[in-house]
C-alpha cells in the first residue's frame, strides 16, 4: 500500500512540475522541420474549443513568395478565414515567427485566442513546447528589462538584496543555465552607449546576480532587438 501511494504521489508530482515548467511558452520546430519562416507545418493545425474537445477549424500558412518562404498565417473557422497575428504569434528571429502558448492541459495547449491545439499533433509534426524561461536562456543573446524596470538582487527572491534596477538598453542582461522558480541567475553589462552605435570602450560596470525573469502572469520580464541592431 506504502509503495502505491508512493508511485502515486510520484506521478502526480512530476506532471505538476511538467505543468509548471511548459504552463506558457512557444511552439518551436526541432532539427527535422524545414519550413520558413512561420513555424506552422504546410499540413497545418486543428484547433479544439477545449482540451479533448470538438475540433473548430484549423490554423495554416498563408502564400510563399518568390523564395518559397512564409510571412502570413490564417486561422480558418466554420468557413470564416482570419490573418492570425500577434499576440498569437512571436518574433523569435529576423522575420522568423513562432505560436505563442499560454496555458497547457490534458496533452492540449491554449493560443491567445482561446482555441486549444493538441500537444501530440505538435509532435508528430516535428514541433515542441517550450516554456519562456527555457527560450529565454536557449536564445542565447542579450536581453534587456521591460518597463518600468527589473531589479537585480543577490538570491532569487525578493527577501534578497537589491544590487540596482536595470532600466532601458543600456542594462545588457545575459543569461546563465542557473534558474530557480522565476528566477534566472544573469550577467550583466552597464554600458554608457549602446553596442549598436559602433564606439568603442562603451562598457561602464558588469553586475552579477538574480533577476525574476517570468512574471506572475507567465510572460517574459524582458525583451530583445528581435532584428539585431
Amino acid at each position: 500500500m506504502k509503495n502505491l501511494l508512493l508511485t502515486i504521489f510520484i506521478i502526480i508530482n512530476s506532471n505538476a512540475i511538467y505543468s509548471q515548467e511548459f504552463k506558457a511558452g512557444l511552439i518551436i520546430p526541432n532539427k527535422k522541420f524545414k519550413l520558413c519562416c512561420i513555424y506552422i507545418p504546410n499540413s497545418g493545425l486543428k484547433i479544439y474549443d477545449r482540451p479533448n474537445g470538438k475540433t473548430q477549424g484549423k490554423i495554416y500558412l498563408g502564400k510563399a513568395d518568390n523564395n518559397n518562404e512564409f510571412y502570413t498565417a490564417l486561422i480558418e473557422k466554420n468557413g470564416i478565414k482570419k490573418n492570425l497575428e500577434y499576440p498569437n504569434l512571436e518574433m523569435v528571429g529576423y522575420e522568423i515567427m513562432a505560436l505563442v502558448f499560454i496555458n497547457s492541459k490534458f496533452g492540449f495547449v491554449k493560443l491567445n485566442n482561446g482555441y486549444w491545439i493538441s500537444s501530440k499533433e505538435l509532435k508528430s509534426k516535428n514541433l515542441r513546447l517550450v516554456s519562456w524561461m527555457n527560450y529565454a536562456i536557449e536564445k542565447n543573446t542579450e536581453w534587456y528589462a521591460n518597463k518600468p524596470g527589473l531589479n537585480l538582487r543577490k538570491g532569487p527572491s525578493t527577501n534578497f538584496k537589491k544590487i540596482t534596477t536595470l532600466k532601458g538598453d543600456l542594462f545588457g542582461i545575459t543569461l546563465t543555465a542557473e534558474k530557480k522558480g522565476k528566477w534566472s541567475k544573469v550577467k550583466v553589462t552597464e554600458y554608457r552607449k549602446h553596442p549598436c552605435s559602433g564606439e568603442d570602450n562603451l562598457i561602464i560596470k558588469t553586475y552579477s546576480g538574480w533577476v525574476k525573469l517570468i512574471s506572475e502572469e507567465e510572460t517574459l520580464n524582458v525583451w530583445n532587438y528581435g532584428k539585431g541592431c
